[in-house]
C-alpha cells in the first residue's frame, strides 16, 4: 500500500496496473495531500511508501521511520488553468484581476506543496492582496482541479490536470515558486521492488506524459 500526493494520481494508477501485469504484484493507491498523508504515516498508518510533493515532509518524519534516504523521482509544474467559459487565455497571473474571475481554486498551503507554490508565484507578481479574497481553498490539487472543472473560474493545478481539463492555462515559471520535487521514503522492506520500479525508464516515460519531469 502506498500513500501518495493527489497530484500523481494518473500516473501512478497506470503505473500500478502495469506493475500488476508484469510483476502480478497489486500496488494500492492510496491518494491525498501532502500534509494530511504525512499525519498519517506518523501515526503510524501500514504503507509501504510514501510519495509526498514535497521532500520536507519525509525530512521530518521521526528517525527510523525512514528505510532509506528519500529517492527523488519527478519533478512537478504548476499551471494556472482558467475555465473555458470565460474565453480568456491568460499570458500570466494578472488574469485573476478580472472582475469575471470571481472564485480561484487553490490547494490549502498548509498541506499542499501546490498551494504553497501558487501562492508564492502571486507574490512574486504583487498579487496577494488583489485576488485574496477570491481564494477559495481546497484539501489538495486535486480536489482544486475538480473544483476547477465546474464551480470555480480559475484553478491553480498541475500541468496534468490542466492538460485534462482542456481549457486554456498558464505554466508558471520553476524559478519563481518553491520546487515540486516529487520523493519517495521507503517506509516498508516489501516497497522497495516498486520503489526501484519508479525510477525505471518505463516509469520515466509515463511520468512524463503526464506533464512530471525528470528530477
Amino acid at each position: 500500500m502506498i500513500a501518495a500526493a493527489s497530484s500523481l494520481g494518473p500516473p501512478l494508477r497506470e503505473l500500478s496496473e502495469r506493475y500488476r501485469a508484469e510483476q502480478g504484484v497489486p500496488v494500492k493507491v492510496v491518494l491525498g495531500s501532502s500534509g494530511k498523508l504525512f499525519a498519517q504515516v506518523q501515526k503510524g498508518a501500514p504503507y509501504a511508501l510514501y510519495l509526498p510533493a514535497d521532500p520536507v515532509y519525509l525530512k521530518k518524519l521521526p528517525a527510523g521511520k525512514l528505510k532509506t534516504e528519500p529517492i527523488p523521482f519527478a519533478r512537478g509544474r504548476l499551471a494556472l488553468y482558467l475555465h473555458p467559459r470565460l474565453q480568456r487565455i491568460p499570458v500570466g497571473p494578472e488574469a485573476l484581476e478580472d472582475p469575471a474571475i470571481r472564485r480561484i481554486a487553490i490547494a490549502n498551503p498548509k498541506l499542499a506543496p501546490y498551494g504553497r507554490a501558487a501562492l508564492a508565484v502571486l507574490e512574486h507578481y504583487g498579487l496577494i492582496q488583489a485576488v485574496q479574497r477570491k481564494l477559495v481553498f481546497t484539501e489538495s490539487v486535486a480536489q482544486a482541479a475538480r473544483l476547477a472543472a465546474f464551480a470555480a473560474d480559475a484553478a491553480w493545478i498541475d500541468l496534468a490536470s490542466a492538460r485534462k481539463l482542456g481549457g486554456p492555462y498558464w505554466l508558471a515559471p520553476s524559478e519563481i515558486h518553491p520546487p515540486l520535487l516529487y520523493a519517495a521514503g521507503l517506509l516498508d522492506p516489501r516497497g522497495k521492488p516498486f520503489l526501484v520500479y519508479l525510477q525505471s525508464p518505463k516509469a520515466r516515460e509515463v511520468f512524463a506524459k503526464y506533464g512530471l519531469e525528470a528530477p
